[in-house]
């Protein structure tokens, strides 16, 4: 049985679909798989009522998409990011498709679209099905408008929320959903270092940043952390190297930290505690040290898609990280 069947079966025993509202958050990382997992379910939910999907499924007239939109040079809204688009623009690999921007939230216009959307009766009778890809990106407008379509729906209808972070969905979304954790499953790899296992940690993004080179240098980073702590190289003299890499290098620290703030808690025959004893070597530092930079992650995480000044952004993140490593 796959890992998408296991969490279909997983799901299909919360929820029979008799009912008319069902409001669910689906969280995982990203690139693990829950947007593959949503396509696959809405697949067994259209079997089950013996339904046909056309091919290209969010066409179907019970299908409603949201994601951030894309605004051509005169702000007009042409459509909104698929699911890889998405994944290349959260990982700060991409900032533009088709020479169009991508939105900074999903808008309120939206939510008052899919509020006339769920206004009329679906068209096979069955409920109607709303994907919102990713609903980290609901602003304060639109979560307001949100909330009162999840409570006033006047046709039966399906809410799938994707998430990679719930802790970052606002308390009054959360309030009014039931939360379904995206069981996934990385696959077992040889790594020999931190970058590659971070790289097989990302299964949905690996074979598009790998085909694109969007993972160059980033074998590097273990080494100039290294350099970092032992005081060996200048933070701004990397700095640029590290704003060239995009802000999915964020991610990547923060997965770097949290693995030596875990570490010796691991289980030293595991993957993870062979990664940390590597670590470790060469970065000698406490989990509490560890803990006090993914502090700092964590913000400057929140921080990356406001920042105009990229240069001054990476300087200021080297600088920072350069200090609290000792």
């Amino acid at each position: 049985m796959t890992n998408v069947k296991k969490n279909i079966d997983s799901l299909f025993q919360r929820y029979d679909f008799t009912k008319n509202n069902y409001n669910i958050i689906i969280h995982s990382p990203n690139g693990t798989g829950k947007y593959d997992f949503v396509i696959a379910l809405i697949n067994e939910y259209y079997k089950n009522n013996k339904i046909p999907l056309p091919a290209d499924i969010l066409s179907s007239p019970d299908i409603l998409y949201i994601s951030l939109p894309l605004f051509d040079k005169s702000s007009k809204r042409v459509r909104v990011l698929n699911n890889n688009e998405r994944l290349l623009y959260e990982f700060g690999l991409e900032d533009k498709f088709e020479n169009s921007r991508v939105g900074i939230d999903i808008s309120v216009d939206q939510i008052r679209e899919l509020k006339d959307y769920t206004s009329l009766t679906s068209h096979y009778n069955i409920h109607k099905i709303i994907i919102i890809n990713n609903c980290n990106y609901l602003n304060n407008q639109s979560s307001a408008a949100l909330l009162k379509t999840l409570e006033e729906t006047n046709t039966k209808a399906i809410f799938l929320l994707l998430t990679s972070e719930i802790n970052y969905v606002k308390d009054t979304i959360r309030s009014r959903c039931h939360s379904f954790p995206y069981l996934y499953q990385v696959k077992d790899e040889k790594v020999k270092n931190f970058h590659e296992y971070y790289v097989s940690s990302i299964p949905k993004i690996k074979d598009i940043a790998l085909e694109n080179n969007y993972f160059d240098g980033f074998d590097k980073i273990e080494k100039e952390i290294e350099q970092l702590y032992k005081k060996k190289i200048n933070p701004l003299a990397i700095s640029e190297k590290w704003m060239n890499r995009g802000s999915m290098i964020i991610d990547f620290l923060m997965q770097f930290f949290a693995i030596l703030m875990k570490g010796p808690y691991l289980n030293k025959k595991s993957l993870k505690g062979d990664i940390y004893q590597k670590l470790y070597e060469k970065i000698p530092i406490s989990p509490a040290r560890s803990i006090e930079i993914m502090k700092l992650l964590i913000n400057y995480n929140k921080e990356i898609r406001q920042n105009l000044n990229k240069k001054m952004f990476y300087d200021n993140l080297l600088i920072v990280l350069n200090e609290e490593l000792y």
